[in-house]
């Protein structure tokens, strides 16, 4: 198992921010489509602790997978999972089709 120099929760956060600000969402439209309130949501962005059931509504609303949003990191600039819709500039990752995240 190889470390990260980044962490886990702020991976996963960055990439929770990254597929909502692709979706041009705010927080509190975010709020709106899965329940959660929006002090909730900046908390999973900002990396602090999320319940297992915050973090899986957040994945569907967004179409992604638990496993894609918590993967390790393998690009800087991407965090290894660029947001729908975009290729990453650096490593040139395409973002996964919902069906490829299994979410279809």
């Amino acid at each position: 198992m190889t470390v990260s120099r980044h962490s886990l929760p702020s991976a996963f956060g960055r990439r929770l921010q990254r597929e909502r600000e692709s979706r041009h969402w705010s927080m509190r439209e975010v709020s709106g489509k899965c329940g959660l309130a929006p002090s909730t949501i900046m908390r999973a962005e900002k990396g602090s602790d999320v319940s297992l059931g915050n973090a899986a509504a957040l994945a569907a609303l967004y179409g992604v997978s638990l496993d894609a949003l918590l993967a390790e990191v393998t690009c800087d600039v991407c965090d290894g999972m660029p947001p729908a819709g975009f290729i990453c500039s650096a490593c040139k990752r395409e973002a996964a089709s919902p069906r490829e995240a299994g979410t279809v």
